[in-house]
């Protein structure tokens, strides 16, 4: 899993310190850079060379740069789409690119012989529709290494993927073994996208005005595997965000009870002895290991208001519950609070989402907020 970010060359100003953004990047987690060459025009010598740096630069500090294309840019350069030979020289000798994403314009069968290049260049398609194409594309004897599917970003409101949707299409891609990128969207009004009509870009229409955080916490959760925000420039605190997030673990931010003891402060903060038991339970996600690890905490047992808990609740067993005391649960069924279990926190509506994705034998933590 990789993290990435946008540049659009045409939106970038002369005097900006593009060098300093893309050393800052590539300290951090970041390991792609998505752009577009829709707005490059050939006479345009400044824009070009701006292009150009961003590639030069990339590619010396480890970021691979993956370019949008389509029609106008075939037609501005004065590319035969239909010669391999000519279309991969000049994305990648005199562009630098080591991707490119097609939006049309090429053939099934040419997007097939582009895959099989000498030099690994990475060639990216639309998934947001992948049953319709990427099945007939295998069936051509596609070079997978070479093929990255990539969702769309929607900067117009209300027009992004629904969650359902988005997770039976990736499941789906995720059968093929092929790469597959998506995007979060910045929440800042002065974050710039490529076109003038900028409402954020997510992939999924819920992660719209969602923290940062979230959205690729969510990502990590479904297991995407390369995640790109749609929007330049990240600053500081952002970057940051990002370099903070375990993207091989799922994490879930909790305000825990502000009667937790310490030992269940421990259990919560623990980042290594959550797993997913794997024979679901009806009512919980069950934590088993950290019964074995804390089971000689003492771990009295608190009261607490409800009838039920909630789904979403998280709760620890507590002395009552014997040889089970220290295992925690998250609660995803309504259900009777027999005095056995403390209630230590409950996570909101979104995290609840990235619950539904724990699966069988699935690590995951708590960041306590």
């Amino acid at each position: 899993m990789r993290l990435g970010i946008s540049l659009y060359p045409h939106l970038i100003k002369a005097n900006y310190d593009l060098e300093g953004y893309l050393i800052k990047c590539a300290k951090g987690q970041i390991k792609v850079i998505f752009t577009t060459l829709i707005n490059v025009k050939k006479d345009d010598k400044a824009l070009l060379q701006r292009f150009l740096t961003l590639t030069k630069i990339s590619n010396k500090l480890g970021m691979e740069v993956y370019g949008d294309v389509d029609d106008t840019v075939y037609d501005e350069f004065k590319l035969n789409k239909n010669n391999r030979e000519e279309i991969m020289h000049f994305f990648i000798a005199e562009l630098g690119l080591k991707g490119v994403c097609f939006d049309a314009g090429v053939s099934a069968e040419g997007i097939a012989k582009l895959t099989h290049n000498h030099e690994n260049i990475k060639i990216i398609l639309n998934s947001s529709n992948p049953a319709q194409e990427i099945p007939y594309l295998l069936s051509l004897q596609v070079k997978k290494s070479n093929l990255v599917a990539c969702w769309n970003f929607y900067p117009q409101r209300y027009t992004a993927s629904s969650l359902s949707y988005f997770v039976e299409k990736i499941n789906a891609l995720k059968a093929t073994g092929i790469l597959s990128q998506y995007f979060v969207a910045l929440q800042r009004v002065d974050a710039q996208g490529p076109w003038q009509h900028n409402d954020k870009l997510p992939s999924i229409e819920m992660h719209r005005d969602l923290a940062l955080d979230f959205q690729v916490r969510h990502f990590v959760a479904l297991g995407v595997d390369d995640i790109i925000v749609s929007t330049q420039f990240l600053n500081d605190d952002e970057l940051m965000t990002l370099n903070n997030i375990n993207l091989s673990q799922i994490t879930l931010n909790l305000r825990p009870s502000v009667e937790i003891t310490a030992a269940e402060k421990t259990i919560l903060s623990d980042k290594r002895v959550h797993f997913v038991r794997p024979d679901l339970a009806e009512y919980m996600i069950r934590s088993t290991f950290s019964r074995l690890k804390y089971h000689d905490d003492d771990i009295p047992p608190r009261h607490f208001e409800g009838k039920y808990f909630e789904k979403g609740d998280v709760v620890i067993l507590n002395n009552e519950a014997q040889n089970y005391r220290g295992e925690l649960q998250i609660v995803t069924k309504r259900m009777a609070n027999d005095g056995i279990r403390n209630w230590v926190g409950q996570l909101d509506e979104n995290e609840q989402k990235i619950v539904d994705c724990l699966i069988s034998n699935r690590e995951f933590s708590f960041n306590l907020i």
